[in-house]
């Protein structure tokens, strides 16, 4: 990830004036690969944009960070630069302690054998906690790849004691079990092949960069079957470079989802050809519902990459409340892990990671191909999911009056808690006047974490376009709790207790 706000764009370009014929030739033959794409002229009204229908209908996937930076855990000669010590992530650890490229690779590539990994096993979790994809760091910002590549020795194959394929295994494991598979790739940071800035250089010049990452792409994209999700990071200003990569991945898989992050956040959203989707700035939840294909990163603890001494788990209540509320706003969840060395996942992420699984195993039809709130606010009890019509209610501070909400025009025809199996009618009342609907609860929540209550319509939901409300969500618990604790008796003793653990 990018260990700090994504739109640095630290790091060489290329312009112009610039570039070589060379390079002028491959980026041109590729942008007029770009205007045969069926892709390309989808976003001209043409066709449509059915590849993005699995990632719609998925809505929460895995995200691995692994590599060499697994190794040093955040610690460099014996100081922590984790992000848990206010630094970058444990996976920038190479640019925190401004290690040399030379002493980087030869001190940790030796020590790669991480005997542990298990493919199955890693997909297995995955698919258990009710994730639809996953997205693994094919390459990170130290330039290491774990692939076999003949355009670098610098990978899993040449470089390390270990010599597997980590992303062929992981993309037919995900096959057999079902899963759609994809890779995080920096085509823009690599501090190994690239120059970093003043003092230093890397191995390649830009021009030799810039194939490298040619060479890579066709070899992810030709030798791994079906390639789900292209997840660039950090891009760069230049629209040239980045719409040449694009145009690389629309040419070899055409049903690819691309991440938003191939380009700068400074390129206008206009000009971004080759973005599929708008990723947000990391750990981030929108202030309000988006109207655009967005996901969202999250961390289960401060850093992205496995760090030693980073003890700030996320509780299985902020996970849960984090997947319902980004659906809410129409963002997809990708959820990150960061394997230890030895190609283990930590006992923390299992954890919560089959304990949110078995939350999503009833509730889960509040989420999968669920779109955004039909009100644009949420309420001070929780927010809204909706599918057909249905909306859900993400009831996460409980109340024994009743849960209210305002904005739907028309009484319900049956509300229930999803997690009934016999799906018993909760009473509902319903004030025309406001618009307003109540559905009486019992005392105490089934469910502390998030119980949904289905909310059932005859026909098509409507919503009044003169309901106000506001945003009581927000990104961290602190902010998203501050009005919800003026409230007398917001959430009751249970919840209250349930409130303090999780922090």
């Amino acid at each position: 990830m990018a260990g700090t706000d994504p739109v640095n764009d630290g790091g060489p370009t290329i312009t112009n004036q610039k570039t070589n014929m060379k390079m002028k030739n491959i980026l041109m033959s590729l942008a007029a690969l770009a205007l045969m794409s069926p892709v390309a002229r989808s976003q001209s009204g043409d066709t449509g944009d059915h590849h993005m229908d699995w990632w719609r209908e998925a809505r929460y996937g895995m995200f691995i960070h692994w590599g060499l930076y697994s190794i040093a855990g955040g610690e460099w000669k014996g100081k922590d630069y984790g992000k848990e010590q206010g630094g970058a992530s444990a996976e920038w650890l190479m640019n925190s302690a401004k290690i040399p490229k030379e002493e980087y690779r030869a001190t940790l590539a030796p020590k790669f054998n991480p005997t542990g990994f298990d493919a199955a096993k890693w997909v297995s979790v995955a698919k258990e906690a009710g994730m639809k994809y996953v997205v693994i760091t094919s390459k990170h910002h130290d330039g290491f790849c774990l692939f076999d590549t003949d355009a670098t020795d610098y990978n899993v194959m040449d470089a390390t004691p270990f010599k597997r394929d980590i992303i062929k295994e992981l993309s037919e494991e995900c096959a057999k079990q079902g899963l759609k598979f994809g890779v995080y790739y920096s085509q823009f940071k690599d501090w190994y092949h690239r120059s970093r800035g003043k003092g230093f250089p890397g191995t390649l010049s830009n021009e030799e960069y810039l194939e490298l990452v040619q060479k890579n792409l066709d070899e992810l994209l030709t030798n791994y079957g079906e390639m789900a999700v292209l997840w660039f990071d950090v891009g760069g200003n230049n629209v040239i470079e980045a719409d040449a990569q694009g145009a690389r991945v629309r040419e070899m898989q055409p049903n690819a989802v691309i991440c938003s992050r191939l380009y700068s956040r400074r390129v206008p959203v206009d000009q971004q050809k080759y973005a599929d989707f708008n990723s947000l700035p990391d750990r981030m939840l929108p202030a309000k519902r988006m109207t655009v294909d967005s996901e969202t990163c999250m961390t289960m603890r401060h850093n992205w990459g496995y760090d030693r001494t980073d003890d700030a788990w996320k509780s299985e209540k902020d996970i849960v409340e984090f997947l319902a509320l980004c659906a809410a706003r129409g963002v997809n969840l990708l959820l990150n892990v960061g394997p230890t060395p030895e190609g283990t996942l930590l006992p923390e992420e299992t954890e919560r990671l089959h304990a949110v699984g078995k939350w999503m195993a009833v509730n889960g039809e509040s989420i999968y191909g669920t779109h955004y709130s039909p009100v644009d606010y949420d309420f001070w009890w929780g927010a809204m999911t909706q599918k057909d019509q249905t909306v859900f209610l993400h009831v996460l501070e409980w109340k024994k009056d009743g849960i209210e909400f305002n904005g739907i025009v028309g009484k319900p025809v049956k509300a229930y808690f999803l997690a009934d199996p016999n799906k018993e009618p909760l009473p509902v009342s319903y004030d025309a006047a406001g618009h307003v609907t109540t559905v009486k609860v019992p005392e105490n929540a089934p469910d502390e974490r998030d119980t949904v209550i289905a909310v059932e319509y005859a026909g098509p939901i409507t919503t009044d376009p003169q309901a106000k409300g506001k945003y009581h969500w927000y990104t961290t618990r602190s902010k998203r709790h501050t009005e919800i604790r003026k409230r007398k008796g917001a959430g009751e003793q249970i919840l209250q207790e349930a409130v303090k653990e999780a922090r």
